[in-house]
């Protein structure tokens, strides 16, 4: 053939017989066959043979497969045109003869008839209608040529897909030809004919397709290692990393035609992908070629029926196994894959339209009734015949339908879901079957199980469809998927099910589903209408128990482990139990894969939700946003990177959709600045917050808080970082500046070298400064708020790029503000919390901070204004030595003078009273939105809390300061050095030793380092050696003068350093005396701290500076506010004063101490005190003055002007000394000096002086004769007494009185009333008929000396002078001419009670002594005798009272006398001292009762004046109260009255007591 053709036989009969030879037995009669259709094509009709042929290849069923394998590769034939192929090889060959014979010479004479203009129209007419019908043909053959090319592309030998990929070339070789030779003709034939090309498609035809959409198809993403959804082995990888190498267009068909077995993986992975991207393209060739994939699913079926049937016969047993069952042929595991690639291809190909085109039924031959479907003509049909082995037990078979369903077609998504209703039903049904009974009824079923797993699988696989909004919104679609979705849930949260390894895949499935249908849901305005919040809340839950990060990791893996273990102990043999661990591994994996995807996914959306219709009854169900944070965290943490990209996404979603939430973004922003930035963690979260902010236009962010994390991420140490940083700065300025400097540092910032994008981050942060200095604040702020949480290796530079924006700032603090402004606050405490928390690892950064600040002088007042009142409110010792370290920054800086020139204004005597100061809240509201960083969380805590005031913090601030600059501080010497002196035993240690530092600090800076004196460096050195070695201790106790201790050991020790000091300093300052007495005065008198006040009198008298009229006035007009006060400290503040004055007269000479006349009346005016230690005190000044000024009458020439009353002389005041112990014998000894000076005026005007100034001397006198007798030496100063007496009387013409006074050298003891009773008789007729009451009550005035022997003779004289004393007569009411007795006076009386002399006390009471209570008058109002000697003798409190005010007035005369002298107002001293309160001093304690004042110190302040008029009880109640008492104490039975309106209901008594006044019960009552 064809030479010799049998007769009466058809070509196409003949074809076919030839078709089925090339197959037979017999290798001749194959290779004959072969040739002679070769030839026939060639010679007589190609067509006819290659139609043929392939209508004989295509009916090979797949069930012969072997047959067709065998057949592919040879050598089955000869010859020059097939020598090494098999009937794929002969079919390729007869194509391409075909190809090769097509006559296209009509197309070419159409062509030149076009161009002739051929007559005869009906000719030419027929010719183009044949030519069209023809060329129509080819184009048909083409798509069948095609589609039978595609068809054997699905073939599982990649002999036969070689042999595909050449039929699918020649059908575009034949194409290609057609349309060169049509587009080059412009006949209207060949414009119609061109319609058959496409121009719609990206590609011409299936081969070009294959060839050149390799590249984009066969990428695999790195961070998975995944290829289209399917994990890559390593040499698979490694595969495809070799592939793209190469950069070969053919990628594609190299691997459709490789054998390698990586390839044969990616093409098993590849080609679902080639069937769908197929139907996009080529939907005519597919749907040709799906006709033929549907009859070759439905012959191979029956082979799949029966590995089903066998596999269940195998399980029941081969007993019952039906005869049916083993007629048909078991498909074998190729054909099972050959069936997987069909199903695959027809799912992802099927369409909604029903496919009318004939197709080839299928006989049944199987079991009866098992082949429901007999021909595939739509989507329905297909799903209906591969849904049926979901529950199959052949794992392959399930596989292949999982797969197929898997790939299925969009359009035809919802006739899957329709057909799945049936099978989820049954689900479902389980389900509430399973619910309704008890636990141990429930029986697992395998069938079910594995329908619950496939269903679940393909809904997963499937999900993908759901990117068309039309699915979402078919309620059908989405109750299915929801309500399976619902019931999986339920069954997984079975605890027993929990524990099943089993349902391991199902877990998975689930988390993929619900990964893939949330994010599609998202699309929708309302995606809580399909999947409710509560649903969505309870699956991330469920995920987080199977995802092993987060809140429950410990729980999971210890589940995992245990599930494990059961599973491994089922396994028989050790390889076997390697591999299942292996599985196990891998499921582990992929589970915690999938739900930490869909844990990410469900983040999206808010994550708190409102529940109820009415607003007042909603109940808020929420995320633990905390928990979910931590999760993100964790995640971030992971070792394995391919988590990471999932944290980014959960965090993202958190961050998008939860914008409401202020703390969430803060959070983030926190966690950006405090991981390690190597970390995956740090940069993960710093990606995602960036890329939101980059892509969400009104994103809720603050400027600065994105400007500072952008610019602390321009310093990153990767690159990608960096990028990112510069890019969010850029786009961030743009946004909110319309303009942006980031463009021109990027250069800079992507730098690989660390020196170059370091330093281009200063200049960046110094640029962003400059144009926007309205962010400084919000800078400073952010800044310091997240500085904690950054890396000890950013610290530095962030501190370093912070310092331009420190450049401009003002704090704006005039002179006369007492307060900070808001801003300032928050500047300052910022910087300061920097300070304390880092200042010592970046000792010089934080310096440089300090330093910019206050550049050119700015910002210092600001600066010690806030620490000064931060060490108030603070009060913790820990805050001084930070802010020490803020004074040694600011020393360095040009700004010193300044510095010094402020801290030193803050040191006065009145900025020394320590204040109780609260920590103040109301800077905090200033700024809601910029953070002030809290000052007592960053200071270590301190046990105690003591107080400080101004003037004691500005000190500390100094002390290292000193170090440095002490030079500088020499101008102030005298002020540092009394601030020092006077706290060196100060009661917070801290003080104490602070001031001890600054003491030798100075003098190491001014003394040692600068003296050339060698002399004064060795004193130095000695000292500071002296002071060290007191560190950590008082250098003296910490004491004050007190009326019962007037002289201080510490005193004389704090005079003792003070002079060695003044002798170190003098080199340096030869005038440090003299400034530093002035000072000391200073503070002396204008302190409110007494204690301070009182080191400085002490520091005064010893440095004895240049006394002037300036320092008399200070010391009086202060002596005149506190002399004299009921307060013993306030008393001995006042001896300070009065000890200063004796000091400084004492140095005086006779030519100084005349320049000031006013020291004696001072002296004068304190005797008036009714307290006996200033009395004593002042006597003792009295004394000194009158040795060096001699008692003279200039004395009286300068008598201050406002003396409370007319001069009563200066021997009352002497005498009324004679009731104090300590001033006896200073009172005898001056009135030994004056007693024989007649100078009236002076002295006594009165005409009582002898009276007064015999009975003065007459105890002393008496006592002399008791000590000449016991000691049989005569008392020389009593003697000398009697005789300066007897003279002084005999001047007044008194001889009696001389006369006795004369014999008292010869008087004995023993008769010494006798003698006592002579000079009182003696005085009668002269003074007694007149003044008895007078005595009698001077005498009173003497028995308080406590002296012995003052009170035995005092009473020996009172009882003597009774009877010359004039009792008031009843009848009158008066006194007669004696004034009467005060019944104040008695007091002295009954102090002797309950002592020795009791009885001798109460015998005087019982005397009937007529007294009565007379009102004592003020300061300035008219006095009688009684009352006036009754003030100055000071009986009873009103009488004290009134000597404290004349006392005061007295002084304060004297001041304006001062005044007078230097032509200067006086000062007005309205100083108030306090009373202590140790334990706000030392910190161990607080006040019960907080002063409303904030200015409240270590001393409470109390009034120093005391008011005239005080509401106190009458005297005489008083006494009578008294009186009562006593009588109650001595058990008497007489009741008595005396009050003093008793006098009238007292009938039943006596005569005696009826009169004007009260008197004592006669002894006749006794």
């Amino acid at each position: 053939m064809p030479r010799l053709m049998p007769a009466g036989i058809p070509l196409p009969k003949l074809v076919e017989m030839l078709s089925r030879y090339t197959v037979h037995a017999d290798p001749e009669l194959i290779q004959s066959a072969s040739q002679a259709m070769l030839r026939i094509a060639e010679q007589i009709d190609s067509q006819t043979v290659v139609t043929g042929y392939a209508r004989f290849v295509y009916r090979i069923e797949d069930k012969f497969y072997d047959v067709l394998t065998s057949l592919a590769s040879g050598p089955l034939t000869g010859g020059n045109h097939n020598g090494n192929g098999g009937i794929m090889k002969l079919y390729v060959d007869l194509l391409r003869i075909w190809v090769d014979h097509i006559d296209l010479t009509p197309l070419k004479d159409l062509e030149i008839g076009a161009g002739n203009d051929i007559t005869g129209k009906s000719g030419a007419g027929d010719l183009a209608a044949d030519v069209q019908l023809d060329v129509s043909r080819l184009f048909s053959m083409v798509e069948e040529t095609e589609a039978n090319g595609l068809l054997f592309l699905c073939s599982q030998s990649s002999a036969i897909r070689r042999s595909a990929v050449q039929i699918v070339k020649l059908a575009a070789d034949l194409e290609e030809r057609l349309r060169t030779l049509i587009q080059d003709n412009e006949s209207e034939i060949a414009k119609k004919l061109s319609k058959h090309f496409r121009t719609d498609s990206k590609y011409n035809r299936l081969y070009h397709f294959l060839e050149s959409a390799g590249q984009d198809m066969i990428k695999f993403d790195k961070d998975t290692n995944m290829l289209l959804g399917s994990k890559l082995s390593i040499e698979t990888h490694i595969r495809i990393q070799q592939l793209q190498r190469r950069g070969s267009q053919n990628v594609l068909i190299q691997i459709i035609e490789s054998d390698h077995p990586c390839d044969l993986t990616i093409w098993t992975i590849c080609y679902p992908e080639i069937f769908k991207r197929c139907f996009e393209y080529f939907p005519v060739t597919v749907a040709l070629c799906r006709q033929n994939i549907c009859t070759r699913l439905l012959q191979i079926q029956p082979s799949i029926q029966a590995s089903l049937e066998t596999a269940k016969a195998s399980t029941a047993g081969t007993l019952s196994m039906s005869k049916s069952s083993t007629s048909q042929k078991i498909a074998s595991i190729e054909t099972i894959e050959q069936w997987k690639m069909y199903v695959v291809f027809a799912c992802a190909t099927a369409t909604l339209s029903e496919d009318r085109s004939p197709v080839a039924t299928w006989a049944s031959s199987g079991r009866k009734g098992s082949a429901v479907v007999q021909k595939i003509a739509s989507a329905s049909d297909l799903f209906r015949m591969i849904l049926q082995y979901l529950t199959c037990e052949h794992r392959s078979i399930r596989d292949a339908v999982m797969q197929g369903l898997g790939n299925v077609n969009n359009d035809a998504y919802k006739v899957l879901i329709t057909n799945l209703q049936y099978h989820v039903r049954i689900i479902l049904d389980d389900g509430k079957q399973r619910n309704n009974q008890k636990p141990y009824q429930n029986k697992r079923s395998k069938k079910h199980d594995r329908l619950r797993i496939s269903l679940m699988h393909v809904l997963e696989l499937t999900a993908n469809c759901l990117e068309h909004r039309k699915y979402l919104e078919d309620k059908d679609v989405m109750n299915v998927i929801m309500s399976y979705i619902k019931e999986t849930k339920s069954f997984l949260a079975d605890t027993e099910i929990q524990l099943e390894w089993d349902y391991n895949k199902l877990r998975i499935y689930l988390c993929g589903l619900v990964e893939k249908l949330y994010e599609k849901l998202m699309q929708l305005d309302d995606p809580t209408s399909i999947m409710s919040f509560e649903t969505r809340l309870s699956l991330y839950k469920m995920f987080e128990e199977w995802c092993g990060y987060g809140l429950c990791a410990n729980a999971t893996r210890s589940r995992e482990a245990a599930m494990m273990r059961d599973v491994l102990e089922q396994c028989k043999d050790t390889q076997e139990r390697a591999n299942a661990t292996q599985l196990m591994e891998e499921d582990r994996k992929a589970l915690e894969t999938a739900a930490l995807s869909a844990m990410a996914m469900l983040c999206r959306g808010p994550l708190y939700a409102f529940l109820g219709q009415k607003k007042a009854r909603q109940a808020v169900i929420q995320f633990d946003m905390l928990n979910v944070l931590k999760w993100i965290d964790a995640v971030f943490e992971s070792p394995d990177p391919k988590y990471h990209p999932i944290a980014r996404r959960a965090l993202e979603a958190v961050l998008i959709y939860n914008q409401d939430q202020p703390l969430l973004l803060d959070d983030v922003i926190e966690q950006c600045y405090a991981g390690n930035p190597k970390l995956e963690f740090t940069q993960g979260y710093f990606q995602a917050l960036a890329d939101i902010v980059t892509k969400v236009e009104d994103f809720p962010c603050h400027i600065h808080q994105i400007m500072s994390l952008a610019l602390f991420k321009s310093g990153d140490t990767k690159k990608a970082i960096r990028k990112s940083a510069i890019n969010l700065l850029r786009v961030i300025e743009d946004r909110v500046f319309a303009d942006s400097c980031a463009k021109e540092y990027e250069i800079g910032i992507t730098s690989n070298l660390p020196t170059i994008y370091k330093h281009t981050q200063t200049l960046l942060s110094a640029r962003l400064a400059v144009d926007h200095p309205e962010q400084t604040f919000s800078m400073l702020s952010e800044v310091t708020q997240r500085f904690d949480n950054i890396s000890s290796n950013s610290q530095r530079e962030v501190l370093v790029y912070l310092l331009p924006w420190l450049r401009k700032i003002d704090l704006s603090v005039g002179p006369q503000d007492t307060e900070l402004s808001p801003s300032a606050y928050m500047v300052l405490s910022n910087l300061y919390y920097l300070t304390v928390k880092f200042g010592d690892s970046y000792v010089k950064e934080i310096g440089a901070l300090w330093s910019q600040l206050v550049d050119h002088g700015r910002n210092i007042r600001a600066i010690i204004m806030y620490l000064l009142d931060m060490g108030l409110e603070m009060r913790n010792p820990w805050f001084l030595i930070h802010a020490k370290r803020v004074f040694v920054c600011l020393g360095r800086t040009p700004a010193f003078g300044r510095v010094v020139e402020e801290t030193i204004a803050e040191i006065t005597p009145r900025s020394m009273v320590p204040q109780l100061k609260e920590i103040s809240s109301k800077y905090t509201q200033a700024f809601p939105l910029l953070h002030v960083a809290d000052i007592v969380k960053a200071l270590p805590t301190y046990a105690k809390r003591p107080v400080f005031s101004r003037g004691q913090l500005a000190m500390v601030f100094l002390v290292d300061l000193a170090i440095e600059a002490g030079a500088d501080l020499a101008p102030h010497l005298p002020l540092l050095l009394h601030t020092i002196f006077v706290q060196l035993d100060h009661l917070t240690s801290i003080i104490c030793d602070q001031s001890r530092c600054f003491l030798i600090n100075l003098i190491h800076s001014i003394v040692i380092r600068q003296s050339m004196d060698s002399e004064a460096s060795l004193k130095a050195t000695e000292l500071i050696q002296w002071l060290t070695a007191k560190e950590g201790k008082r250098l003296w106790a910490y004491e004050n003068i007190t009326p019962k201790n007037r002289h201080l050991q510490s005193a004389e020790e704090l005079g003792d350093l003070l002079l060695k000091v003044v002798d170190v300093f003098s080199h340096e300052d030869p005038d440090l005396r003299q400034k530093w007495g002035e000072t000391a005065l200073k503070w002396a008198t204008c302190c409110s701290v007494r204690h301070i006040a009182c080191r400085s009198f002490e520091c005064f008298r010893t440095l004895m500076p240049a006394f002037n009229q300036h320092m008399l006035a200070d010391m009086l007009a202060r002596l005149s506010n506190t002399i004299a006060d009921k307060s013993d400290e306030i008393r001995g503040f006042a001896l300070e004063i009065i000890l200063t004055l004796t000091r400084v007269t004492k140095t005086m000479d006779q030519a100084q101490i005349e320049q000031f006349p006013q020291i004696f009346w001072a002296a004068v005016g304190c005797l008036y005190s009714p307290y006996e230690a200033e009395h004593t005190e002042a006597l003792v000044l009295l004394e000194v003055v009158l040795e060096k000024y001699g008692f003279c009458n200039e004395l009286a020439g300068s008598f201050p002007k406002n003396w409370a009353s007319e001069f009563e002389g200066l021997q009352p005041l002497l005498l009324k000394g004679l009731q104090f112990e300590s001033a006896e014998e200073k009172t005898f000894s001056i009135l030994s000096s004056i007693i024989l000076i007649e100078n009236p005026p002076l002295i006594d005007p009165s005409e009582t002086r002898l009276l007064y100034l015999l009975l003065g001397s007459l105890c002393r006198l008496l006592h002399g004769l008791d000590v000449s007798e016991a000691s049989e030496q005569p008392d020389t100063f009593a003697i000398k007494l009697a005789d300066e007496l007897a003279r002084l009387f005999e001047w007044y013409s008194l001889p009696d009185v001389h006369r006795i006074l004369a014999t008292y050298p010869k008087q004995k003891g023993k008769f010494q009333e006798d003698y006592l009773k002579q000079l009182l008789g003696s005085i009668r007729e002269v003074f007694l008929n007149k003044y008895a009451n007078q005595a009698l009550m001077f005498a009173l005035l003497l028995v308080k000396n406590k002296k012995s022997y003052y009170r035995e003779k005092g009473l020996m004289i009172v009882e003597n002078l009774i009877p010359y004393v004039k009792k008031s007569d009843p009848r009158t009411g008066g006194a007669g001419t004696c004034s009467p007795i005060d019944i104040a006076t008695l007091s002295s009386l009954l102090n002797l009670v309950q002592t020795n002399y009791a009885d001798k006390a109460l015998s005087i009471l019982n005397s009937g002594i007529p007294v009565a209570s007379i009102p004592q008058p003020s300061a300035g109002t008219e006095r009688t005798n009684t009352n006036a000697a009754n003030a100055l003798w000071g009986f009873g409190p009103a009488a004290i009272s009134v000597a404290s005010l004349i006392t005061r007035h007295n002084v304060h005369a004297v001041v304006f006398e001062c005044s007078s002298v230097t032509n200067e107002e006086p000062i007005e001293h309205n100083i108030q001292f306090s009373i202590e309160d140790f334990s706000l001093l030392t910190g161990e304690g607080s006040r019960q009762d907080d002063q409303a004042d904030d200015s409240v110190s270590d001393e409470e302040e109390v009034p120093t004046t005391t008011p005239a008029a005080v509401a106190r009880p009458a005297y005489g109640e008083e006494l009578m109260n008294a009186l009562k008492d006593l009588d109650d104490f001595f058990n008497e039975d007489v009741e008595t009255s005396l009050t003093p309106s008793s006098s009238s209901s007292r009938n039943n008594l006596g005569p005696e007591s009826h009169n004007s006044g009260i008197a004592f019960d006669s002894e006749e009552e006794y």
